[in-house]
Formats: structure tokens, sequence, C-alpha cells
């Protein structure tokens, strides 16, 4: 709940911080400010990192290491999207539409074989975004959004593995700048708070069976919900996102 609190007030913070900057917005316009007020549409590519802390998971590998494996916690997750964006004429405001890949992983060895830990997905976000300073080379914006995200999960233990889903609905809010060198080409640079937990995952596929097959999980297989020390697995696409970028505009 503090978690979810703080980033309302994070995205409460963006949008006044928006409503505030809206008459120098209106007085760069007055004075020439620069390309995309006549409607039109962008491109974009790119690749981020989120800080995506997966405590559930990191658990469940502690107690495989205290077993004997030899295998890290997860770290930060790797992030690739793509987005269409449309800037609305004659005004600072703008559309975007932004899918991404999501995949965090780790490995190594431990009694019995291997030992991995990984996750992989997707997110759908749709996203208000405002211009309130900018000129010919240099856009900043600040945005937010609401979105849904899915993440599949699996783990190998030596002889054991478990395959295991869930999704959830999230939010977004942020800040970017955009270096454009021509009218057409420009350099994407974002930060971001996503907040996407995801409270419960449910088996779906390997041969984990019981709660001893694999160190740290309490129940798994059978379409059952995972669960680790009496409660559901829970796993996450929430965190800082640092992203990098190239934005087509046409």
């Amino acid at each position: 709940m503090r978690t979810f609190n703080k980033v309302s007030l994070f995205l409460s913070t963006v949008l006044l911080f928006s409503v505030l900057s809206a008459q120098d917005a209106q007085a760069q316009r007055r004075f020439g400010g620069g390309r995309g007020l006549s409607g039109d549409m962008a491109l974009g590519i790119g690749i981020s990192t989120v800080s995506a802390g997966q405590n559930d998971l990191n658990g469940a590998i502690d107690d495989a290491v205290a077993a004997g494996a030899n295998v890290k916690n997860l770290g930060s997750a790797w992030e690739f999207y793509a987005n269409w964006s449309y800037r609305f004429s004659g005004t600072m405001y703008a559309f975007v539409f932004r899918p991404s890949y999501f995949m965090q992983k780790t490995d190594g060895s431990g009694p019995g074989g291997n030992y991995e830990y990984n996750l992989n997905g997707y997110t759908v976000f749709p996203i208000f975004r405002i211009y309130p300073l900018e000129n010919s080379f240099i856009k900043f914006y600040m945005q937010t959004g609401l979105g849904y995200g899915s993440l599949n999960g699996s783990i190998t233990a030596g002889s054991k593995n478990l395959d295991f889903k869930g999704s959830a609905f999230g939010a977004m809010g942020g800040i970017g700048v955009d270096f454009c060198f021509t009218d057409s080409h420009c350099l994407t640079v974002e930060g971001n708070l996503r907040y996407l937990p995801i409270e419960r995952n449910i088996s779906s596929g390997g041969n984990c069976s019981t709660g001893t097959d694999i160190p740290g999980i309490d129940q798994c297989g059978g379409s059952k919900e995972v669960e680790r020390n009496g409660t559901d697995l829970r796993t996450t696409m929430s965190g800082v996102q640092g992203l990098i970028g190239y934005t087509m505009n046409f």
C-alpha cells in the first residue's frame, strides 16, 4: 500500500507540474516553438532496464544456495519497446501506444544439475504525454499511463522444473527528452516509474509436483497457485525504468 501511495503521489506531481508549465509551452509556440505541432505521427524503438526486485524468487534462490547451489539473485530486467505516437495539432498534448518485451534471468549449477530462474513477458501501455518545453532541437516531455502486463516464469532446479504465469494491470509515469538532430530523426532518453506487481502466479507446466521438489517453493504443479512460505509466489514488472531509443517523426 505504501508503494501504491508513492506512485500515486509521483503521478499527481507530474500532472501538476504539467499544468503549471502550460503557459511556458504556449509562449514557446507563439515564438515558433519547433516542429511537432501539426498533428504529426512518430515511430520509436529502444531498450531499457527495469529495477524489478523479485523478492520472492530471490528468496527461493537463497534457499537453493543454502542447499548447495551456486546461483546469483535476479538483477535488473531488460526490456525492448516499440511505440507509435500522435501529436495533436496545435497543442502540447500527444498520445503514445507502447508495447514492450520484458526479460530477466539468472542461472548456475547445483545438486542434480543446472539451476535457472527465468522471467519473460510483455506490457501494453497507452500513454498520455505533455510537451511543456521545447525548441527545434530539444523537446522535454512528461507522461503517464495505465496498462497491462503478462509474465511467464520458469524454474529449473537439477532434474526438476516448474513453469508458471501471471498478469496484472498497472500504472506508470515519468519524464523524457527528444534530442532531434533533424526534423525527422531524434534520440530519446526517458526515466519512468512503473507500478505493475503480479500478486498471484499459476503453475502452467513442468515436473514439479510437491513442495520439496524445488528449494523455496511450497506448492507447484497441477495448475495450482505457486506458493512460497505458505503464501502466493509474487513476481513484479514494477521499478525504475531507464530508457534510450530512436524516434522517427513523419
